[in-house]
């Protein structure tokens, strides 16, 4: 649905009050550095053709909170005029003919490329329709009606600039514009990168269990006769390295679903005590393996959230396979639930290799190798903390990581809402998920 902001005339001598009211809607709808900056460009770029080959028009700004082009909220401005038209609006937007007398028409190509979504058209009745949209922030918040009445009065109480004013805003613009630019083109080197280790772990990770299985076939192909105690003993081997390779392609498979909203969550209340305690069975192996020492700690009552019981046990378990991969033999690990207001936090607390100050911000993105790699033959791709993380943020939660640095271990915190006492004790007595409240009573 489009909700109309407000319109400017367009003329020789209101190009300035076109860029700035641009850059108004733009900051005050919550667009970025660069995208406000993109915008303004772009229709600066269209209203000064209008001027060129319509002599005036006039500028309208929508807001559309379900936008079928950019898949979700959306700042749309719309440039008419009344001028000659054009024959081919299509072939123009694409670049690939300019039907004007007066040299062709400049800045459509380029606009097109600016924002996310250009449409150019030329009604029966004559005259020229230039319609940009810019996307909002995935991350911004839904607006309600009230949020864009409520920007739409401080736009009409916003005091026009003078010219140098303007000038000045136009360099701080630039200037801003290129540092983004900057820093853009530097977390794309780094992305990619950590992509190409990524690949390189994934090839590792690959080949060691798929060289193992060719290993086994080859034994099994060559032995005339195999005992009975053999072929069991073979057959562990496949299975333990094909289970290996399942759980790297449900990691991938997973983090790739989430991407795309494709993960749908079977929610029900969960008792985070329980949970917890399943969590460290799950994780038993790794962590008598290492002969580690882990302490539980859990809360003196209940605590429920509404959630996939599945996917928080994942979740949980990835946090303390971390802690326990990461953690020097016989080293102390310390799981503890609490309560802080009204959410619910689960802390997993190690003495391990720790993480550098630099890569603390980097922990939970995709292709990042955060600590030093472990010795664990089967160390997995990493992406586990991506995957914790996006599962939490589905639920509504965040998780966070602190550590002093290199050897002074990591405490990671993982932070859900507590459901209402009422709906608590609903859910305990229709039995909640399949864990029960029976399971989650026990000490």
């Amino acid at each position: 649905m489009r909700h109309r902001l407000l319109s400017v005339k367009i003329d020789n001598h209101s190009l300035l009050t076109v860029r700035e009211r641009s850059r108004q809607v733009g900051e005050l709808f919550g667009l970025e550095t660069l995208q406000r900056t993109r915008l303004v460009t772009a229709v600066s770029e269209i209203a000064r053709n209008t001027v060129q080959y319509a002599g005036e028009g006039s500028l309208t700004f929508t807001f559309d909170t379900q936008s079928p082009y950019c898949g979700g909220q959306a700042l749309v401005a719309e440039i008419s005029d009344k001028g000659p038209g054009i024959k081919n609006p299509q072939l123009v937007t694409q670049g690939l003919k300019q039907d004007f007398s007066k040299g062709g028409l400049t800045g459509i190509v380029g606009a097109r490329r600016l924002v996310d979504h250009l449409v150019l058209r030329s009604p029966d009745e004559g005259g020229t329709v230039v319609t940009l949209e810019m996307a909002l922030p995935r991350a911004h918040k839904m607006l309600s009606v009230q949020d864009i009445s409520s920007r739409v009065d401080q736009l009409l109480t916003r005091k026009p600039r003078t010219a140098m004013e303007e000038l000045e805003q136009q360099n701080r613009d630039m200037q801003q514009a290129l540092e983004e630019t900057r820093r853009r083109q530097l977390v794309l080197q780094q992305a990619d990168l950590r992509k190409n280790e990524f690949l390189a772990i994934l090839a590792h990770e690959l080949r060691n269990p798929l060289a193992t299985l060719n290993m086994t076939l080859a034994i099994l192909r060559r032995k005339t006769t195999i005992t009975a105690d053999e072929l069991k003993q073979r057959s562990d081997v496949m299975t333990r390295q094909i289970g290996h390779l399942v759980r790297l392609v449900d990691d991938l498979t997973d983090v790739t679903r989430i991407d795309k909203g494709k993960l749908e969550l079977q929610e029900a209340p969960v008792e985070i005590n329980s949970l917890v305690k399943d969590a460290l069975e799950m994780t038993a192996a790794a962590i008598e393996q290492r002969r580690h020492v882990v302490v539980f700690q859990p809360s003196a009552s209940d605590l429920w959230v509404h959630g996939d019981a599945s996917r928080l046990l994942q979740v949980v378990s990835n946090v303390i396979q971390n802690a326990a991969k990461y953690t020097h033999e016989a080293g102390h690990i310390d799981v503890q639930v609490k309560t802080l207001g009204t959410k619910v936090l689960i802390e997993v607390t190690d003495d391990g290799a720790g993480i550098d100050a630099e890569m603390l911000p980097q922990v939970f993105g995709m292709f990042v190798q955060a600590r030093t790699r472990s010795s664990d033959k089967n160390a997995g791709l990493g992406v586990g903390l991506t995957l914790a993380d996006r599962l939490v943020r589905d639920h509504g939660g965040a998780i966070s990581v602190k550590s002093d640095g290199l050897g002074c271990g990591s405490q990671f915190t993982i932070t859900l809402p507590l459901m209402q006492a009422a709906s608590s004790a609903a859910g305990a007595r229709d039995g909640g998920d399949d864990r029960g409240p029976s399971s989650a009573s026990q000490p």
